[in-house]
């Protein structure tokens, strides 16, 4: 295939310009497991390691490391069908989060997306605070969200599904489809052009692998039914995968997310509520953080009732979150700049 397909153009050549005086050649990240990696490159699909001397530059830094979707710059291993890789090219975009647990590292899930497809379930287990969450990390990918309201089969009340998720969805568009009946299968693959790339994500059980078998033509992505007490799913896939479709495109699969830990919001939370934003540009502070301020726009809507609770509650436990996730970083940071010191001074006075 060309690269094209993959999604290579004019201004990766430009990037890639000093790699290919030094010998080396393009690629893109397929799979990654741990520090082993499937690439893609002009010819073949080959195994790929990343170099030592580029492993130590990470300092500890996984997002530093290639993941899947990555640009990359190889060398061929002599006599083996193996590649190493010297150096990740920029990211146009990438959905993060943060990782689970106490920790306050980034972990990438996808990088040089167009389109992430955030899929959600008309059944019970349908969460609209869930989907704010997964809408934020679609916005601050970077990359254009689009929200896939699957299983319809199994919703009672669809116009009333459809509502509650394009109440979140804002101007962000709606598909309702199913993999069962392929229903919306067609709509969804109008939005994937060649060379564009798409992400899915979402919980287990909402049919990401169901979906993408439909997007393919087969049965490529294992599946699992869900546990019909609770309409829960179990992971299918264990790892990030890229699947080239046949009619061109390029489509990511992620592993189901229990929880939907962001990481690093700027513009994610404004798109996503777009009537706050618009709110706060009526309060008297700048600064406001529409909890406690005088003179507060958004408080005022949320008396007159202009503003649901429901909203507003959703945004103020977003901003903490922020808060809290900031200030986790400058910990990190200040320990780090503080170890750094130490080592400094024992290598000074030796």
């Amino acid at each position: 295939m060309s690269l094209t397909k993959l999604g290579w153009d004019a201004e990766r050549d430009q990037q890639f310009a000093p790699y290919l005086a030094k010998g080396f050649f393009p690629a893109r990240v397929a799979v990654e497991d741990k520090h082993f990696y499937r690439v893609w490159t002009l010819e073949a699909e080959l195994t790929a390691q990343i170099t030592g001397k580029a492993m130590h530059e990470t300092r500890g830094d996984h997002s530093k490391l290639p993941k899947v979707g990555d640009w990359v710059a190889v060398k061929r291993v002599p006599n083996e069908e193996k590649v190493m890789i010297q150096a990740i090219l920029p990211r146009r975009t990438q959905i993060t989060r943060k990782t689970s647990g106490r920790n306050t590292s980034a972990q990438i899930l996808a990088t040089n997306i167009e389109t992430v497809f955030l899929v959600t379930a008309a059944d019970p287990t349908f969460n609209a605070a869930r989907l704010e969450r997964m809408l934020v990390m679609g916005h601050d990918s970077g990359a254009r969200p689009v929200i896939i309201l699957n299983k319809i089969d199994l919703c009672d009340n669809l116009e009333a599904k459809l509502a509650e998720a394009q109440r979140v969805a804002g101007d962000t568009l709606v598909l309702a489809v199913c993999a069962l009946t392929r229903r919306g299968i067609k709509s969804m693959a109008e939005l994937i052009k060649p060379g564009d790339t798409v992400a899915f994500i979402g919980t287990s059980g909402v049919g990401k692998s169901s979906l993408i078998n439909r997007l393919y033509g087969e049965d490529l992505m294992p599946t699992i039914e869900v546990r019909a007490q609770d309409s829960k799913g179990r992971h299918t896939t264990s790892w990030r995968e890229m699947i080239f479709l046949p009619k061109g495109g390029v489509v990511i699969d992620t592993p189901g997310m229990r929880e939907f830990h962001l990481w690093g919001i700027s513009e994610g939370a404004k798109e996503t509520f777009p009537e706050i934003e618009a709110l706060s540009l009526g309060c008297h502070f700048r600064d406001c953080t529409h909890t406690k301020e005088k003179n507060c726009a958004v408080l005022a809507a949320l008396t007159a009732n202009t503003l649901t609770r429901e909203r507003y509650d959703s945004f103020v436990k977003l901003q903490h979150e922020v808060s809290y996730l900031r200030e986790a970083e400058k910990r990190a940071g200040w320990q780090d700049r503080k170890k750094s010191d130490r080592v400094a001074h024992r290598v000074f006075n030796r």
